[in-house]
């Protein structure tokens, strides 16, 4: 009894360590039922405090978060944030492949009722600098912003998902999903410990 009673919690506990609470798919983020959001359950919390615990561990986590920080008192709290080369891609450069650094900017948005926070799929772009060079015959190419897209536009060959639903850059995939994943991750364990120091 008491060793499948360790097992029990042992898996408890590794399920929560490894929260999942949005995949990527070709139509962006979405939860495990197939919404755009997800619910995290807090038993006998009120929403204020729920609020309150929220805002505080994103102002623990982000450096300066008030520059994109959105907030209606006591109901909902939004976060635009911009993180520089954060999503390695492995792009094939003719000869080989070649590690390329994205940068995110993104925006992650949370309502609050009592014993309930409710987190919106998060918004993003994925985009990296790239400076002109020299194509022989065709001249120099300009300085461009470069956008990782989910699905194809147009010729491009910078996208995620192709039409079947198959993913491109596994790398890019895998990363997208545990930035955000983690980052709501420790997001909801801070806003759990405010109170308890």
């Amino acid at each position: 009894m008491k060793k499948t009673l360790i097992i029990t919690i042992l898996l408890l506990v590794s399920q929560l360590s490894f929260a999942q609470y949005f995949k990527l798919t070709p139509g962006g983020f979405v939860s495990s039922d197939n919404s755009d959001y997800t619910v995290v359950d807090a038993p006998n919390v009120k929403k204020m405090d729920l609020y309150k615990n929220v805002l505080n561990a994103i102002n623990t986590i982000y450096r300066n978060p008030q520059k994109g920080l959105s907030v209606v008192e006591g109901e909902s709290i939004s976060i635009t944030a911009y993180e520089e080369g954060v999503l390695p891609v492995k792009l094939s450069n003719g000869l080989g492949k070649t590690l390329r650094k994205y940068d995110l900017s993104y925006k992650l948005s949370f309502l609050f009722k009592d014993g309930k926070i409710r987190i919106n799929s998060p918004d993003f772009e994925a985009k990296r600098y790239v400076e002109g060079t020299y194509r022989g015959a065709s001249g120099w190419t300009g300085d461009e912003w470069v956008t990782l897209r989910l699905k194809k536009v147009g010729k491009s060959k910078l996208y995620l998902f192709e039409d079947d639903g198959k993913v491109r850059f596994e790398d890019a995939y895998t990363g997208l999903n545990n930035h955000f994943n983690s980052l709501l991750k420790q997001i909801i364990e801070k806003s759990n410990k405010i109170n308890n120091w």
